[in-house]
């Protein structure tokens, strides 16, 4: 089985969605500190990476692509 590091998954999610980390933390209703510690993060818990996919409108199972492709 292999490891995905969450925190590169936001970013490409973040990126593919082409807003700004001040943008999501607005959508996530969350502070921009935060985000930033979500794309540094090499895991997190599962409700809150279902958070991270509610606020930039995609599925978990694309969340986790996201990891094999970077």
């Amino acid at each position: 089985m292999k490891l995905i590091h969450v925190g590169k998954c936001v970013v490409a999610a973040q990126e593919l969605k082409g807003i700004t980390s001040v943008e999501f933390a607005k959508i996530a209703k969350t502070s921009p500190q935060q985000v930033l510690r979500w794309r540094t993060q090499s895991n997190m818990k599962l409700h809150t990476i279902q958070r991270v996919c509610d606020a930039l409108d995609i599925s978990l199972e694309s969340f986790i692509t996201f990891g094999y492709k970077v």
